[in-house]
């Protein structure tokens, strides 16, 4: 009799289930995007400003537009490194990229509600930033249903 033929393993899986399918995916897209953030605020140079940066209220701006501080940098990488340790699970990468969205709705929301409300806030905030955490929002959100949406034909299941 003869034994039957063995084909080599793949280094890496075809099945896109095993790997985490389009939201895990999108999911650490978007954690290399924050910690991209957070990295950059903490160069000098690419923030204007550098040596005004306080712990929370800094005179810092990223790229010279969007106001930062040492808190926005830790709390960006804190949403980074959450994002990377629940991206291997589909539900779970969803879940936490939804929540990261609503932080920076609140973040925007909250930011312009300072502004008009209080004569001064030892936060960071600007026009700018807030544009830009109410940006990032709707680009998070949208990726994440248009992401969970795919995972579904791809997959048939989520």
């Amino acid at each position: 009799m003869n034994a039957p033929a063995h084909e080599p393993l793949a280094i890496e899986s075809a099945n896109p289930a095993e790997a985490g399918g389009p939201v895990c995916g999108y999911a650490r897209a978007i954690a290399v995007l924050v910690l991209a953030l957070a990295v950059l605020g903490a160069i000098p140079g690419i923030t204007s400003n550098y040596s005004q940066m306080g712990f929370y209220s800094s005179e810092a701006n990223l790229f010279g537009l969007f106001r930062t501080s040492a808190v926005v940098i830790a709390v960006q990488v804190l949403f980074g490194l959450a994002i990377l340790a629940f991206s291997g699970s589909p539900r779970q990468a969803h879940k936490v990229v939804v929540w990261v969205a609503l932080a920076y709705l609140a973040a925007g929301l909250g930011g312009a509600g300072l502004m008009v409300n209080a004569s001064r806030t030892d936060l960071p905030v600007n026009a700018a930033s807030n544009w830009l955490h109410l940006a990032l929002f709707v680009v998070i959100l949208a990726g994440a249903w248009r992401s969970r949406k795919k995972h579904v034909e791809e997959l048939g299941v989520f």
